[in-house]
């Protein structure tokens, strides 16, 4: 369904924060702001009145030469997901503008013919499929350092914001993707955010060529020394070396960045819920797994995207429910709108982590043929990141002591939490 004017602008204007805070690389200045006036809420609140308008049916919305289809009834997300990569290929304009500032050859914007030996690597390198990837005893003991040096910093000096670790954890990062070798090479991922941001502008500004082409070269040679525990070690001993790994390992470093933006926003919850932190605390786990931890942090991430919109593009002329989509339609599923989603019985702002979605759709992975592969590393990652923190220090609200109680607030700028710690 083809909007008019007024309902065209209504959808831009539900798009554009999401733009302007930045898809690849967070804005700091305006991440706070998305969180101040709540955008999200603003936002969700736009599409739900356009599915009221339009019977669920789903909106084209036309910006000059280019169509956005906007699904707004959980079947025909669905059915956009499960037909990837053909005929709603991964590779959408606005993400190949932007990924290709700094992994060229990255499976997610590689031509259908090209994707099958480098989704099959990553799947590889990172134990697709399996909640505990095989060299996770090899990082364990990072995670659990690492943790102890949040926990002691905030012990001597009374709270920590996400801008006192950032450091810390980008070395966490490089040393789980890349081994000890990497851990102080922070040059390499202050070059990785500066193409970043670069790339929040997608096609607009040009590659900056040969600033891409020196870091991916320090990348390879991270890859080429990365020890057998860590990921990209334990992908080259598992599936061989190619030539394209080293924009599949660009992509590892960028998507951890927002494995990092969930651990602290988890934290900010349980800093504001000591009965669930304790609960987090008690955890035994077994086989590796901590499902209660994990649960926490799928909740996080169901709350507050990291993947504010999932992008996909017709590959040819494609019949929808009696309207032909031109080859080239872009196809936008806004991540809060089906997070929150109101579902029967199940309240989309309250936070209960081990919740059954029902009929909800939930995808801060993706879903579908092209589903994250390294869904599973992240979230063993991050959840026993999580567990080491709360077992290294007993945490409250220096901020946002609200996050105590539900309704979930439907933004929330990571950068601006800070927590306390005691014994």
């Amino acid at each position: 369904m083809p909007l008019g004017a007024a309902d065209t602008a209504r959808a831009v204007g539900a798009l554009a924060p999401l733009v302007a805070q930045g898809a690849i690389l967070r804005r700091p200045r305006l991440t706070p702001l998305a969180d101040r006036v709540q955008a999200d809420a603003h936002g969700v609140g736009t599409w739900r009145r356009l599915a009221r308008r339009y019977d669920d049916r789903p909106v084209l919305v036309r910006l000059g030469v280019r169509d956005l289809l906007v699904p707004l009834h959980v079947d025909d997300a669905r059915a956009v997901l499960a037909g990837s990569p053909e005929p709603f290929s991964p590779a959408s304009a606005e993400k190949r503008g932007a990924l290709h500032h700094f992994q060229p050859d990255g499976v997610l914007i590689s031509p259908v013919p090209a994707r099958p030996p480098r989704r099959a690597w990553n799947e590889a390198a990172l134990d697709t499929g399996h909640p505990v990837h095989s060299a996770a005893p090899h990082f364990g003991e990072t995670l659990t350092a690492d943790a102890a040096w949040i926990a002691d910093r905030a012990l001597r000096h009374g709270d920590l914001g996400f801008d006192d670790v950032d450091d810390l954890l980008w070395g966490t990062v490089r040393e789980v993707a890349l081994g000890p070798g990497a851990r102080h090479d922070a040059r390499l991922t202050d070059e990785l955010q500066a193409l970043r941001m670069r790339a929040n502008w997608s096609g607009l500004v040009p590659v900056a060529a040969r600033r891409r082409a020196a870091f991916l070269r320090r990348l390879h040679e991270h890859v080429l020394d990365a020890a057998p525990g860590s990921l990209a070690g334990h992908g080259r001993d598992a599936a061989g070396d190619s030539s394209m790994v080293t924009s599949q390992v660009a992509h590892w470093l960028f998507a951890f960045d927002a494995a990092r933006i969930t651990l602290w926003r988890a934290l900010a919850v349980l800093a504001a819920r000591p009965a669930l932190q304790d609960e987090v605390r008690a955890e035994e786990g077994t086989d590796g797994m901590l499902p209660l931890t994990r649960a926490v942090v799928e909740e996080t991430v169901r709350a507050w995207p990291t993947t504010l919109v999932i992008l996909r593009e017709t590959t040819r002329s494609t019949l929808w429910g009696g309207t032909t989509l031109r080859t080239g339609t872009g196809v936008v599923l806004v991540s809060s709108y089906w997070h929150r989603e109101p579902v029967p019985g199940d309240d989309g702002d309250a936070f209960r982590p081990g919740r059954d979605p029902g009929g909800r759709l939930v995808v801060p992975f993706s879903a579908g043929p092209v589903v994250c592969p390294g869904r599973d590393v992240v979230l063993h990652t991050t959840s026993h990141l999580l567990a080491s923190l709360v077992r290294a220090a007993r945490w409250s609200p220096a901020t946002h002591p609200h996050l105590a109680h539900d309704p979930l607030p439907s933004s929330l700028a990571h950068t601006a939490v800070r927590v306390s710690a005691g014994r």
